[in-house]
Parts: C-alpha cells; structure tokens; sequence
C-alpha cells in the first residue's frame, strides 16, 4: 500500500503504514545536507522491507546481507529494511537521503568512499567514530588508499564496518580544510570538474594522491596508539568504578539486612530454655 506525504510516496505493508507516513513526513521535511542545501523538489519513492528476504528482493540482490538501506539516485527511491523499527532507522533515511542530494547536485557518480563517507557524516553517524578508537587494527596502523577503502565498504561485516568509519574520518577531514563554508566548495567545484582529483586540486590546492597520504596521517595521528589506548583506559576506568559502587552498595545492603536480621532476637536474661 502506498501513501503520499508532499513529495514523497511510502509504499509500505498494512501493518507498517503509521511507521511509513512518519518516516515519509521525515523524509520531505528533510533538514538541509552539508554543502548540498535542501533536497531538490522531485518525487521520492521510499520503500519499507518488513523482511530481509523483501529487502533483497528490492534491492535484487545487489548488496551484502548486512545492509539495512539502500537509494537508487536516478530513480529517487530509498529502500530501508523495517523488520526492527527503532531510531536507527530515522538515522538510516537521512543517509539515503543524503546519496540522493549529493547525486541530484553534482549529477554523477563519485568514488564509492566520498559517497558513503559524506551520507555519514550528513546523517551524523558519529557512533562509527566510536567504534573506530577501540580498532586495535587501526591502532596498529593500518593503512589503506582510497581504491582499498572502496572495495572494504562492500566486504563483510567487520571489515565494512571499518571501512565506513574510515570514509567518514576522510570526508569530516575535507570538510575541517573547507572551514567556515565546511563542504560546500569542494561540492562546488565537483559539480563542473570531470573528476574528484580535479575539485581537489581547485578547492584545496592538492591532488587525490595529496589528500591520501594526509589523510592516512590524520587517522594515524587520531586513532593510532594513544589513542586507542585512551579509549580502553576509559573503559577499564569506568568499569573500575561502576564495580566499586556495586561492592559499596552490597555492603551497605549487608548492613542493614544484618541489622533487621538481629533486631527482635535479643534473649531477656530471666528468660528459661525450654526441651
């Protein structure tokens, strides 16, 4: 069944229809995306898969089993798999609808890190960054070029899971060198230059091999060593103390069940045993 909200059509099944006119509102009250603007005034076609198996159907099969979202930029339609509807599915509408803003702007594809790394940081998916401090892989210094990084954007889990947090560090660090105006210049130059290494060398003054290896510093410097080490001595810290306050209150609860347990059982001294 279908329901329209403006510009948007939520196609959705019976008993997902309240969930689809709230995400479709959502979707065509969409906050402007960074150095993109609002979206563009067409037709969006969002889709709500109740199953896996639907979301593949969908989709056809063209993405990893771990995928929760999906957006087909030249037809305007979003697919989101709804089998757990929870926050993180507002969360994945913004990033669709972030791939459909970037492509309506600059009207043709871009490497596969710069779109998923930019749909990230639109839909503020800043947890990837979390998980990112705690990869001892990382830490180690795990280096990547950019070719790389897309091809582990569409690996397995963990790996994929890496790669997006990655993409998402490259994307925020092009948008810190953009300052106050943030992406909007390099988008800019992106929707006339025949390449990304193009818009680079006429935004920021440096080629896509440039960006890369400072790129791979920024990350190094970010989350190598001391940072992860950070990151999990905060952890065994917190833990440490949340373990204190556990030990602290279970003696206290001793106490006072020890206290009500010799309370009333005090023997009067003319009080005789019995046999």
């Amino acid at each position: 069944m279908g329901v329209v909200v403006g510009r948007v059509t939520a196609v959705a099944w019976p008993s997902q229809q309240a969930l689809a006119v709230a995400l479709a509102q959502a979707a065509d009250l969409a906050a402007p995306f960074p150095g993109v603007g609002a979206l563009p005034d067409r037709p969006i076609r969002l889709m709500l898969a109740p199953t896996r198996a639907t979301f593949d159907s969908l989709t056809r099969g063209r993405l990893p089993g771990w995928s929760e979202g999906a957006a087909f930029p030249e037809a305007g339609t979003i697919v989101l798999l709804s089998d757990h509807p929870s926050v993180r599915l507002s969360v994945a509408l913004r990033h669709e609808l972030a791939h459909l803003a970037l492509r309506a702007r600059v009207r043709r594809p871009l490497p596969l890190w710069f779109e998923e790394g930019y749909a990230a940081v639109a839909a503020g998916e800043w947890d990837r960054l979390d998980a990112l401090r705690l990869n001892w892989q990382v830490a180690r210094g795990l280096q990547l070029d950019l070719d790389q990084l897309d091809r582990m954007l569409r690996s397995d889990q963990p790996d994929a899971t890496t790669a997006y947090a990655l993409a998402t560090t490259a994307v925020l660090l092009l948008e810190r060198w953009g300052g106050t105006h943030g992406l909007e210049p390099l988008i800019d130059h992106l929707t006339h230059d025949a390449t990304l290494d193009a818009a680079l060398r006429h935004t920021y003054h440096l080629t896509e091999g440039d960006f890369e290896a400072r790129w791979q510093h920024d990350v190094a410097a970010r989350y190598g060593w001391l940072g992860w080490a950070s990151a999990v001595g905060l952890f065994w810290a917190a833990l440490g103390l949340m373990l204190i306050w556990l030990v602290r209150l279970r003696r206290r609860r001793d106490r006072v069940r020890k206290a009500l347990l010799d309370e009333g059982w005090t023997v009067p001294e003319d009080d005789e045993p019995t046999a």
